[in-house]
């Protein structure tokens, strides 16, 4: 028998055992063996209590020494693109034009990107739960054109 075929067997037995608490059992918290505290469960914070203090970052990031700390889910100070404009060495409005309508196009591609994000959960949110639904279900997101037409993009700017 190969090793898959055994832990198969195996995850089918362990998914086979009946509850070690039996059928039709129950327990009210705070009473019986089975004692839960009657605020189990409850939003109620005790970390302070324990001694637990929360993170301070930035002195945690100060001292990261030689280590370039970046919080990935924080947004980036916007670009202004007026004041660097206005810092070129140029003149020529039609040159200050196209070169501020180029970088424009870069905040366009950043927000529609942050779209897609979004767009992309939830498209996933929805096939998982139609797997769930139905295991036979055909996939309504064409997942490969879209992993293909993202590697074009991708290489547009890695040329």
């Amino acid at each position: 028998m190969s090793k898959l075929n055994k832990v198969k067997d195996l995850i089918k037995k362990r998914l086979e055992e009946e509850s070690a608490t039996g059928t039709g059992s129950s327990f009210t918290a705070g009473t019986g063996e089975n004692y839960a505290t009657p605020v189990a469960g409850k939003a109620k914070n005790y970390y302070y209590k324990l001694g637990y203090k929360p993170v301070n970052r930035k002195a945690l990031n100060k001292a990261a020494k030689g280590i370039e700390v970046k919080q990935l889910w924080e947004e980036q100070a916007a670009f202004d693109i007026e004041s660097y404009i206005a810092t070129l060495p140029t003149d020529d409005e039609e040159v200050k034009k196209y070169i501020a309508g180029r970088l424009g196009d870069y905040n366009a591609l950043s927000d529609k990107l942050k779209q897609l994000i979004i767009l992309i959960g939830d498209a996933k949110k929805d096939t998982i739960n139609s797997y769930r639904e139905n295991p036979q279900f055909k996939a309504v997101y064409g997942t490969d054109l879209a992993n293909s037409l993202l590697d074009d993009v991708i290489d547009l700017f890695t040329k």
